[in-house]
């Protein structure tokens, strides 16, 4: 097992949480969720929308832990990143 691959598919775990935990302090910052299938899924499930957030998180991890190639990997893990710069913008540029 790549050691690389690991640390990879454990900071795309760590990169969802962080997404989950920046998005609830812009909800609390009184902002909407610019993600129309997480705002449905507020929508839907109230206060336990987190869980289809981290689901589909568990999935990207899932399906990368079964990609050989470890530049992919990266690639991934690299664009789950993007979000949470985001809400860490917003976030500063309202406090």
């Amino acid at each position: 097992m790549n050691f690389v691959k690991v640390l990879l598919v454990l900071f795309v775990l760590l990169l969802g949480c962080a997404d989950l935990a920046t998005t609830n302090k812009i909800l609390e910052l009184g902002f909407n969720e610019a993600n129309p299938f997480m705002h449905m899924a507020q929508t839907w499930f109230g206060a336990w929308w987190m869980i289809p957030k981290l689901g589909l998180t568990f999935v990207v991890m899932a399906l990368l832990w079964r990609s050989k190639n470890v530049f992919n990997i990266a690639l991934v893990a690299a664009f789950c990143s993007t979000p949470v710069i985001n809400n860490v913008l917003l976030i500063a540029g309202a406090i």
